[in-house]
């Protein structure tokens, strides 16, 4: 089962459009890093992660203040516009063996890719649920025109591609 490591924007998409649960029904292990959780402070939002997390569903690398120097240091190796959680995101998947990250921020998938880890964004998860059938084509083409008017940011070709062949 393919490990996936998520950052604080996939949560939230998710979210957002309802999909949150879904998603943890996909033959992925999730996991995060505490600095993504700890990202989270809409209330909603954070009880929902905090009841994976407490289900077990969502596995969450705690970083103790002893790596705090050490993960400075590596986001400053990193270099560019990379926050210190998105760099933390790098740092847990270079630990695990054949990971992807699920993100949709640029600068993270750009410095990810540089360190030959596998990147998707949010259509990728689209695409693993109407794959599996956990979401019908008609479901899956609102899902993603809903998700597409409150994240203008995707890329819009890709998206349209799939909300007219899922429709």
């Amino acid at each position: 089962m393919e490990i996936v490591i998520n950052d604080t924007n996939i949560f939230l998409d998710l979210y957002d459009i309802g999909l949150l649960d879904t998603f943890f029904r996909l033959q992925m292990r999730v996991h995060t890093v505490d600095f993504v959780v700890n990202e989270i402070t809409r209330p909603n939002q954070a009880q929902a992660i905090q009841q994976l997390i407490d289900k077990g569903m969502l596995v969450v690398k705690d970083y103790p203040a002893t790596d705090i120097t050490n993960l400075y240091q590596f986001n400053l190796e990193c270099g560019g516009n990379l926050t210190l959680t998105d760099s933390t995101v790098i740092y847990y998947a270079k630990s695990l063996t054949d990971c992807r990250i699920l993100t949709g921020d640029r600068q993270l998938r750009n410095r990810a890719e540089q360190r030959g880890i596998k990147v998707s964004g949010i259509l990728y998860v689209f695409d693993q649920l109407v794959e599996l059938g956990l979401l019908s084509h008609t479901e899956a083409s609102k899902k993603l025109a809903a998700l597409f008017r409150i994240n203008p940011r995707l890329p819009k070709g890709e998206v349209e591609t799939r909300i007219e062949k899922w429709k």
